[in-house]
């Protein structure tokens, strides 16, 4: 059985975000999963580990390339500020082989400093503990370097940046599933016409979103990035798919 971990921490976010991404899995998923929190604040979830590390926020989802935090198996590690909207059985299930990471295809940004989406890991417990191990030599200099370096815009984010360079310099292998599956969405309505256009002209289809109905080949939105919430968004379809 897969294992899913989400880290929670009182702040930007309610815990009712962990609430209802793990109601919308249970909803739109047709296999076995355990659903992990690492969490501040108790929270819905199949098994709660208490966060008590004092590492900087969201860096503590590098715990979860710790096997002796996770345990052994198939890991998923997601973020909370995402809606499912479709059937994920195909993501849960997507095949990981070993030495290899499994995760989104940012196809809504030109940016490629980083080309994964820290969003959704998959991969097996064990064949990235060099992520753990080199970040928790120097966590202050790690969750600094890439805001330094000019590659992130705000202090404290590169995580994904991390993941990714560290498992290419370690020959591991990473892949993306479906950019179809998944897409992004904003507070700004002429960004979104932006996304939609573009997933329009990349995947060739009709739209991305049509009034409140999304086309069936997308599974879950992300609302990622500062300042782009979900709680504040006034996308009338959150009230069918985020509850």
């Amino acid at each position: 059985m897969v294992k899913i971990f989400c880290l929670y921490y009182e702040g930007k976010y309610t815990k009712d975000y962990v609430d209802k991404l793990y109601r919308g899995i249970k909803r739109n998923c047709k296999v076995p999963f355990k659903f992990h929190a690492y969490s501040d604040t108790p929270v819905m979830c199949d098994h709660m580990i208490m966060l008590r590390d004092t590492l900087p926020g969201h860096w503590h989802k590098i715990k979860f390339f710790d096997k002796k935090f996770t345990g052994g198996g198939d890991i998923i590690v997601m973020d909370i500020d995402q809606v499912i909207v479709g059937d994920i059985t195909e993501m849960i299930e997507y095949p990981v082989g070993n030495n290899e990471l499994v995760s989104y295809d940012k196809w809504w940004t030109d940016d490629r400093a980083t080309t994964i989406n820290g969003g959704w890991y998959k991969f097996k417990a064990g064949d990235f503990q060099c992520v753990w191990d080199k970040y928790i030599e120097d966590p202050d200099k790690w969750s600094n370097h890439y805001f330094e370096t000019g590659v992130v815009h705000y202090r404290l984010f590169g995580e994904q940046n991390f993941v990714e360079d560290t498992i290419r310099e370690n020959g591991g292998k990473v892949t993306t599933m479906p950019g179809e599956w998944v897409c992004k969405l904003t507070h700004d309505e002429d960004n979104n016409e932006k996304i939609q256009r573009r997933y329009v002209k990349k995947f060739g289809e009709h739209y991305l979103i049509l009034g409140d109905e999304f086309n069936p080949k997308v599974k879950v939105v992300h609302f990622a990035n500062p300042n782009n919430d979900v709680h504040n968004s006034k996308h009338k379809w959150l009230k069918d798919f985020w509850k």
